[in-house]
């Protein structure tokens, strides 16, 4: 069956909905006399009526029904069913901004990569932003994609099926989307480094796969981890791009600071216990940090190497590892972070034409990754964190075990694929998550 449709107003008024029969037959609706009709969260229920006057590929709705749904007409649409509900979609809503402002025409162009396959994922793709939404009558301001134009069009409509967000939300927000949509509400539940920690070492067979981990609490706290492990991590719970990083050591009796700052690595040395408490406590005075054991990654030359695995859901609700790519810090860094000087590669040319490693070995560490990233993923869909796109970061010791550095689940930046000049891998990373929510949206893939 071909599923598309192109949704016309019909001639009167009526509250009808006006089908083909060979399109009514093959949605098994031949028979009924009435049906509940729906866009995003707005449903009617409405008479059927089947007309051979009316071609295969289009339905007609009357026109105050049109105006009451706030359905635009010029997206090509899907159509799926569920029960007695007609499902017109997939309504997606990519929630891009606090302020309206900012959904100037040059923004506007640069959404257009969400809708790069829109000739697979049809439906109506509207960009907002928070402050054009109307949660009494629950429905948005924003920019709807015309497939004819070629360009995001203006207009009124309500509340999506499912939403992709790639800005930060309050609970208040938060609650009032699960409420109104349920939760299709996807990558909204940003978790810090702490919480992670908390969730996944439940898990037994990931728990042996994350470093020591312990929440900052006092300067002792560092000095009792490097009693044990000699070298470890202090890390803000909630930063990013490797920002604001330490990495301790004790070497014979000195105590060892290195980070970056400005694009440069810095190391500051202490004798005594006392000199590093006092500058412990004046570096991590603002801010919350987990303190974690160092993990002896492999490296090359010097610099240390770890993987980002690019994990997204598909059509199917399935999770897909769609790239894992090396990252490689600069000299003497202490992260790898593209952002802080470090290099990426794709992981299969880091084994074979950077590392050297055969063909074997190469497939078998990709192999572990891919696991361990899938495990971690699902384990997530069990705790209700719903994600469709997530990026890990692991690393690989120098014994082949697989670590878990951190998750990025606020919105992995997919740039990291032209860091590897990889424009496809870009394009798809950036569609990929609008086909999860495609399947929140009623039209799951099987």
């Amino acid at each position: 069956m071909n599923n598309t449709v192109t949704v016309l107003t019909s001639p009167d008024n009526n509250s009808e909905f006006i089908i083909n029969p060979r399109r009514a037959a093959e949605l098994n609706i031949i028979t009924k006399k009435s049906i509940y009709i729906c866009f995003g969260n707005q449903k009617r229920y409405v008479d059927i009526r089947i007309s051979d006057e009316v071609l295969y590929t289009n339905i007609l709705i009357s026109k105050n029904l049109m105006e009451e749904m706030h359905l635009p007409p010029y997206p090509t649409y899907e159509i799926a069913i569920n029960e007695n509900e007609l499902i017109i979609g997939p309504f997606i809503g990519l929630l891009m901004s606090k302020e309206n402002r900012r959904l100037k025409a040059s923004f506007l162009e640069k959404m257009m990569v969400y809708v790069k396959k829109y000739s697979e994922l049809h439906g109506a793709v509207v960009v907002f932003a928070l402050d054009r939404i109307d949660i009494d009558k629950q429905i948005i301001e924003g920019y709807c994609y015309n497939p004819i134009e070629n360009r995001f069009e203006k207009g009124t409509f309500p509340y999506p099926c499912a939403i992709y967000r790639t800005i930060g939300l309050n609970g208040t927000w938060k609650d009032h989307f699960r409420v109104a949509i349920g939760d299709k509400l996807f990558n909204s539940q940003y978790f810090s480094k702490w919480k992670m920690h908390q969730w996944l070492s439940v898990d037994t067979e990931i728990n042996d796969h994350i470093p020591y981990t312990v929440l900052y609490k006092s300067e002792q706290d560092i000095f009792d981890m490097l009693e044990t492990f000699k070298k470890i991590y202090v890390k803000p719970i909630s930063g990013l791009r490797g920002k604001g990083i330490f990495q301790v050591s004790k070497d014979n009796a000195l105590y060892v600071f290195k980070h970056r700052d400005n694009g440069s690595n810095l190391t500051d040395t202490f004798e005594t216990k006392s000199e590093a408490s006092e500058y412990i406590k004046n570096i991590l005075a603002n801010g919350k940090y987990i303190v974690q054991q160092a993990i002896n990654l492999m490296n090359h030359e010097g610099s240390i190497i770890d993987f980002r695995c690019i994990m997204q859901k598909d059509q199917s609700n399935s999770w897909k590892c769609n790239a894992i790519i090396a990252k490689c810090s600069g000299t003497s860094s202490i992260v790898s972070n593209i952002s802080n000087g470090g290099t990426a590669f794709d992981a299969e040319f880091m084994f074979k034409e950077v590392l050297h490693l055969s063909d074997y070995k190469s497939a078998y560490i990709l192999n572990e990754i891919k696991s361990f990233a899938f495990h971690s993923c699902n384990k997530l869909d069990e705790l209700g964190i719903n994600c469709g796109t997530l990026g890990l970061d692991v690393g690989m010791d120098t014994n082949d075990y697989v670590w878990l550095i951190e998750i990025n689940n606020r919105d992995p930046d997919p740039t990291i694929a032209l860091d590897i000049n990889d424009v496809k891998l870009y394009y798809e990373l950036k569609t990929n998550p609008l086909f999860y929510a495609k399947a929140l949206a009623g039209f799951k893939s099987f």
